[in-house]
C-alpha cells in the first residue's frame, strides 16, 4: 500500500489540500465538522505527516550525520549511546556513516551529509586524514561540527578528545608504582595522532626510571598484537604490560592465556573504555575513557551550535575539549 498523502485525503473528501492540511493542524478557521471528516478519514487510511518536508519549510531537518572511521565492538558503541541519549531528548534524529578509514570515502560522506540536508555533523577523523580542508564548505554552508576522538592539529573546528597525556602518564604510574622492571607496551596504528600523544606521554614517564627496560611494539588490530607477541613471548620474559585501546587489550589477554601468563604476578595496565577489563581479568588496571560521556558532550556542544544564530557557528569554534 502506498503511502496516503494529503492530495489523497483531499480527493477522497472532495476537498482542497489547503483545506486538509488546516484541519489537521487544527486551524480555527476549520469548522469542527471538516476537522472531524479529515481527522477519521487520516486514521482509516493511515495517513502520516511528511516530517522532513514540514522540518524543510521550517529550515530544519531535525538529522545530524554521524561520521566514524569504523564501526567496531571497541568503545564506538557508548560513543553512538552517549550522542543517542541528547539527541533524542532534544527531537533530533541521526544516520551513522563509516568511512572505513578512507580519506576520500570520508569526503564522500561528507558530501552525503550536505545532500541530505543535516542540521550538523558529529565526525571521528580517519587515519588518513590530515587536515580540515574538506571540511572548509561546511562553515561556508554554515553546518555546525563538532570533531571528536580522532582529529588533526587545527584551529577551525570544536573538537572533544581525551586527556591522553594525563592518561598515558598514569597508566605508566601504575607500572612503575607496581615495581615492574621490564615492561611491554603496545600501541595502535603508529600512523595516528593519539597513538603519538599516548606513546609520547607513556614514554616519557617511564623513561624518568632509568633501571626499567621498555620494550614498544605497534599494532592495528587484536589479531596484529597476538601475531607479534606469538614470537615476542617466546623469547623475552616481561612483568608489566601497557595496552593503549581496548583493542590491543583484547590481542595481548588472548596471548596470556595462550601462555597461562595472567594466573602470574604480572601487572597489566590499560587505557579502556571500561567494560571490556572487568569480564576479561578482575586484576586488570586501567584509566577510563568513558565513550558515552565523550559522545554525549559532543552532542550537547552541537546542540548548543545550533541553538545560537548560524551566523555565529565559527564563533570560538576551534576549542578544543579534554575529558
Amino acid at each position: 500500500m502506498k503511502r496516503t498523502t494529503i492530495k489523497d485525503l483531499a480527493e477522497m473528501l472532495n476537498i482542497s489540500t489547503s483545506t486538509v492540511s488546516r484541519a489537521l493542524k487544527d486551524h480555527p478557521d476549520i469548522s469542527s465538522t471538516v476537522k472531524l471528516k479529515v481527522r477519521e478519514a487520516a486514521e482509516t487510511f493511515n495517513y502520516v505527516p511528511n516530517d522532513f518536508a514540514i522540518n524543510f519549510r521550517n529550515k530544519s531537518s531535525k538529522v545530524i550525520g554521524l561520521i566514524v572511521p569504523e564501526i567496531s565492538m571497541f568503545f564506538l558503541p557508548s560513543i553512538i549511546n552517549g550522542i543517542s541519549s541528547i539527541l533524542n531528548k532534544e527531537g533530533y534524529r541521526f544516520f551513522t556513516l563509516s568511512s572505513g578509514d578512507s580519506y576520500e570515502t570520508e569526503k564522500e560522506h561528507i558530501e552525503t551529509c550536505i545532500n541530505s540536508r543535516v542540521d550538523g555533523i558529529l565526525i571521528s577523523l580517519t587515519k588518513e586524514t590530515k587536515d580540515c580542508k574538506h571540511l572548509r564548505k561546511l562553515v561556508d554552508m554554515e553546518i555546525p561540527v563538532v570533531i571528536f576522538d580522532k582529529t588533526v592539529p587545527q584551529d577551525i573546528f570544536e573538537s572533544v578528545v581525551f586527556d591522553n597525556v594525563k592518561n598515558s602518564e598514569l597508566s605508566a604510574d601504575r607500572l612503575i608504582d607496581h615495581g615492574c622492571q621490564n615492561i611491554l607496551a603496545i600501541f595502535g596504528d603508529e600512523n595516528l595522532e593519539i597513538t603519538q600523544s599516548r606513546l609520547n606521554s607513556f614514554e616519557t614517564r617511564i623513561r624518568q626510571s632509568p633501571a626499567i627496560d621498555l620494550t614498544i611494539i605497534f599494532c592495528k588490530s587484536a589479531d596484529q598484537v597476538k601475531e607479534k607477541l606469538d614470537l615476542l613471548l617466546d623469547d623475552r620474559s616481561f612483568d608489566g604490560f601497557f595496552a593503549m585501546s581496548d583493542e590491543t587489550l583484547m590481542g595481548l589477554h588472548s596471548s596470556l592465556i595462550k601462555r597461562n601468563l595472567n594466573n602470574t604476578n604480572k601487572k597489566v595496565v590499560a587505557i579502556s573504555e571500561g567494560t571490556l577489563p572487568k569480564f576479561l581479568d578482575e586484576t586488570y588496571e586501567y584509566q577510563i575513557n568513558d565513550g558515552h560521556q565523550m559522545g554525549s558532550f559532543a552532542a550537547k556542544r552541537l546542540m548548543e551550535k545550533l541553538m545560537n544564530d548560524r551566523s555565529k557557528v565559527s564563533e570560538n569554534s576551534n576549542q578544543s575539549h579534554y575529558l
